[in-house]
């Protein structure tokens, strides 16, 4: 079974996970990196925004952020992907941190 069929990724999000141009309609802007803390008692960090998780983090974690998306909701960091093996990209929902 293919990686994209056993985490149920859609094409489009695997083109996203995998670090490449990604979905045109997913314009993440770069920005110089800053720490933001977790206020929610737990944040799901996804391969996309409102995509599948990757994992959690919970209240007081500090996340180390590199970019926002476009609409300013989702902040992009990097993150260890136990099932891809290495680091890739994520999301977090911006409302759920605050900027240290």
């Amino acid at each position: 079974m293919s990686e994209m069929m056993e985490n149920k990724l859609t094409a489009d999000e695997l083109d996203a996970v995998s670090g490449g141009v990604g979905r045109p309609e997913l314009n993440v802007i770069s920005i110089t990196p800053y720490w933001v803390k977790v206020t929610a008692s737990t944040l799901n960090c996804r391969y996309t925004p409102n995509g599948p998780k990757i994992k959690s983090f919970e209240y007081g974690h500090k996340l180390k952020v590199d970019g926002i998306t476009d609409d300013g909701q989702w902040y992009r960091l990097l993150v260890n992907d136990t099932k891809h093996g290495g680091q890739i990209y994520g999301f977090i929902f911006k409302a759920y941190t605050e900027r240290l």
